[in-house]
This record gives C-alpha cells, structure tokens and sequence, in this order.
C-alpha cells in the first residue's frame, strides 16, 4: 500500500508539473516580441517597394538595316523607381490582372512591358497585386486600350476608374 501511495505521488507531481508550463510559468526566447507590438498591422508598408524592377522601354527610331521583325528596335532599358510627378486627375486604367500571388503579377508585369508602349503599373492592395495599363481620360481612350489588351494576350482585361497623370498635350 505504501508503494502504490508513493507511485501516486510521484504520478501526481510529474502531472503538476506538466500542467504548470500552460499557467504560462515557461521561459520564452529572446526573440519573442514585447507585449504591446505583438499582432499590430503596419499599414503604410509597401512590398512594392522591396525588390523594385520598374522597366521602362524606350523604343527608338528605325535605322536603316537595324529593324527587327516588329519594326522597331528597343534601345535603352533602366529602372523608373521614381512615380510621375504631377497633378491627377479623374480617369481610366485598364486592369489586365488580379492576384494573390506576387511572382505571377511581376511576370505578367514584365509580358506587359514589351507588349504595351502605356505606363504599366503594379499596384499592392492588399492581398491582391493589381496589373494596370494606361492613363485614358476618356472612357473612348480606356475602350480602345482595352481592345488592344485583349488582342495582345489579356483577354479578362476590364476598365477600371482610377486617378491618372494626364498626357503633357492635354
């Protein structure tokens, strides 16, 4: 009888034990963040903003014997990490595409940069990566854009009324 007391002794401790580490009486690592910025959103972060590859082609004039088999020779390739400067005002953008997944939304971006002579903007709103073309003032303008999306390669592309930096001629 008083084995079995002291193996119920010892069975009720390891249990008391055990029970303590959800009571929270654990050490945490040092890596786990202080109370109060535990689960706070940061919303002004931009993952644009990492990683950035803007391209910009500037197509050139045909020289004689230098064309290619579009007609056009692509010259100069940099990185635009800078956002026009410039008033906006009320207008259209052509979405070609909506997704979650960034590596995709860059790619179609980086497909949509040598089909289209537009702006291409890849705007984050959260979860979405949103692929947009253009800066049409005029619903006509985005309906012409938004043809010439679909006959490249684009064909869920649709008219979305967005702020536009207008043409300098306007």
């Amino acid at each position: 009888m008083f084995r079995l007391m002291i193996w119920v002794a010892i069975f009720f401790f390891l249990l008391l034990s055990c029970s303590t580490s959800q009571f929270g009486w654990k050490a945490e690592p040092e890596s786990v963040e202080k109370k109060g910025t535990k689960g706070v959103l940061v919303e002004d972060f931009d993952p644009l903003s990492l990683n950035d590859d803007d391209i910009v082609i500037l197509p050139t004039e045909k020289a004689s014997g230098s064309e290619t088999k579009e007609g056009t020779e692509m010259e100069k390739v940099t990185l635009d990490t800078e956002k026009p400067s410039g008033e906006t005002v009320q207008g259209f953008r052509i979405q070609l595409l909506a997704t979650k997944d960034e590596i995709q939304a860059r790619e179609a971006r980086k497909n949509a940069v040598f089909k289209f002579y537009e702006k291409v903007y890849l705007v984050f709103e959260s979860p979405h990566y949103k692929l947009r073309i253009g800066d049409c003032t005029t619903k006509k303008e985005a309906e012409e854009l938004k043809m010439k999306a679909i006959q490249n390669g684009f064909p869920d592309a649709w008219i979305v009324p967005s702020k536009v930096y207008p043409s300098k001629d306007e």
